[in-house]
């Protein structure tokens, strides 16, 4: 079946309740792919996604092929104190592994790009891990560059 064909069938919208099973289909099969899982809760990525989708900073889109969710996006907005607008950060984007290659990811980043205008924002960002070479290639198919050094500090370690 033609790629351009399917990713005409796919609509994006806002997550609702009803979407959580789906969405812990889609992290279950992120943390297969991830190389450290350490401290990895399932339950409590459903909560947090639950809690996330009723946060009026926070934004969670499922792309729906059918009634069926392949892949979903949170990201949440922020006002700093050096820009002048607020600035949004994708914090996960995850496309089932039988949707990839579609257009998904591309229409849930454009769904970010359109809300975050809307609301004003000034820049979008989105981190991932150094060695995610793929998903670093993604982005940059997407508009993003590689501007930044994130670190990170452990609390839980």
């Amino acid at each position: 079946m033609n790629k351009s064909r399917n990713a005409a069938r796919i609509t994006i919208e806002p997550a609702q309740e009803a979407d959580l099973p789906s969405i812990r289909l889609l992290l279950v099969e992120l943390m297969e792919a991830m190389n450290d899982t350490e401290g990895f809760d399932i339950d409590r990525a459903v909560g947090n996604c639950r809690t996330l989708m009723n946060s009026p900073s926070h934004y969670v889109f499922v792309a729906r092929q059918g009634n069926r969710v392949v892949g979903f996006v949170n990201f949440a907005t922020r006002q700093t104190v050096l820009h002048p607008a607020p600035s949004a950060l994708i914090d996960e984007l995850v496309i089932s592994e039988n949707s990839r290659g579609m257009g998904v990811g591309k229409l849930l980043i454009q769904a970010v790009v359109d809300k975050s205008r809307e609301l004003g924002c000034c820049e979008i960002e989105v981190s991932t891990e150094k060695t995610n070479a793929k998903a670093r290639r993604f982005y940059k198919t997407c508009g993003f560059e590689e501007d930044a050094l994130l670190l990170e500090m452990d609390l839980f370690g």
